[in-house]
């Protein structure tokens, strides 16, 4: 498998990386979000920063009729927000937004204004209480509507966005509808990582038969492993970045008159470190490349086993992310707990991608799933 990356996936990454290099340093998301806690709930979205990706064709870049870099190219255009820790909607908008509405179709004026930046979607995959569970209920009312009731939790970006991918039990089989956020109930929630999420209830919402975007529990699957994979490609951006943080402090800052990396204790942990992002990054990587050949009609894997390896990377991310964002603050000392420090935003933002979408716990319980079959 060659993880060489093609001429139109390096444009991208370097696109990308230009546009938030220069509208996330770290002094301007200190101002964000000290204006969110000033002015609101506390939660960061850069809308000028994502209205300049839209506008670069980052999004559109990734969907089929148009430069279609795929699930790759979601991938590693999430994992360089992630080394940024850029309060941009990547996840939201394009994993659990633009390119299922891409898939699935019927809703091209909506995926056009999305992939523009013009609206914002985004899918509430999770619900209170048991993990994976679908309780969100949707039946058949008089004429061609669908009535839908139920709740959701921990919606990224579930208070900002136009429309939000509702994932909901049909005829005892799970369907998928485009539902309006002006038709739910929304509470805003704070999560670690400052960016947007919120609860969602559904109270006798009703729908139009068009709002109907997908049925059966391949197409739910499917979903889940995109947004799974996304999560997994920002947490390899953040711990790449914490680790050459790291690596750059550790070669400055001196005790004894040496700089502390040339002590033995501090040189096997941060590259302990460092092996643990690059694993991260590499079944990331791999699970990626399945899910797009998948797409794209070839035969690498089954969907069990894609995704099988979507898990692998997500346990990664939840474990692995762990130990390395945590060795990052342990060899910056003192100043890596300073929430003034930029290493504070990586930490908490790995905090809250482990939590996401299923912890590392979990992860394993898919994998050992998979096995047992």
């Amino acid at each position: 498998m060659d993880f060489e990356l093609t001429e139109e996936q390096r444009a991208l990454i370097d696109l990308v990386d230009r546009i938030l290099a220069d509208h996330c340093g770290h002094e301007r998301l200190a101002e964000l979000e000290k204006d969110a806690r000033g002015s609101g709930i506390g939660s960061v979205h850069d809308a000028q920063t994502w209205h300049a990706l839209t506008a670069a064709g980052a999004v559109t870049a990734l969907l089929p009729a148009d430069g279609d870099l795929g699930i790759m190219g979601l991938a590693l255009l999430a994992e360089t927000a992630g080394k940024h820790t850029a309060y941009v909607p990547v996840v939201a908008a394009i994993a659990l937004g633009a390119l299922p509405l891409a898939r699935f179709g019927g809703h091209e004026d909506l995926l056009a204004d999305v992939a523009s930046g013009a609206k914002l979607a985004t899918a509430a995959l999770e619900e209170p209480g048991e993990p994976d569970s679908l309780t969100t209920t949707a039946r058949r009312s008089d004429g061609d509507t669908f009535v839908l009731d139920g709740a959701k939790t921990m919606v990224p970006y579930g208070d900002v966005a136009d429309v939000v991918l509702i994932p909901a039990a049909l005829d005892d089989a799970p369907a998928l509808f485009v539902v309006p956020r002006s038709a739910l109930k929304v509470t805003p929630l704070l999560a670690t990582g400052r960016q947007p999420y919120a609860e969602l209830e559904l109270d006798a919402v009703t729908v139009p038969q068009e709002a109907l975007l997908a049925r059966g529990a391949e197409a739910l699957d499917w979903l889940r492993d995109l947004g799974t994979i996304a999560y997994a490609a920002e947490a390899s951006g953040v711990c790449t970045e914490a680790v050459a943080m790291t690596a750059r402090y550790t070669s400055t800052r001196k005790q004894f008159g040496e700089p502390i990396a040339s002590f033995q204790a501090v040189a096997q942990r941060a590259a302990d470190a460092f092996i643990s992002a690059e694993a991260l990054r590499l079944c990331m990587l791999h699970a990626a490349w399945l899910m797009d050949d998948a797409a794209r009609g070839g035969n690498a894997s089954t969907p069990g086993e894609a995704s099988a390896d979507v898990a692998i990377a997500k346990f990664h991310a939840g474990d692995a992310g762990s130990r390395v964002l945590h060795a990052a603050q342990h060899l910056h000392g003192g100043i890596g707990v300073d929430t003034d420090y930029p290493l504070h935003r990586y930490f908490v933002r790995g905090q809250q991608i482990e939590q996401t979408l299923g912890t590392a716990t979990r992860q394993l319980l898919r994998i050992g799933a998979h096995l047992a079959e």
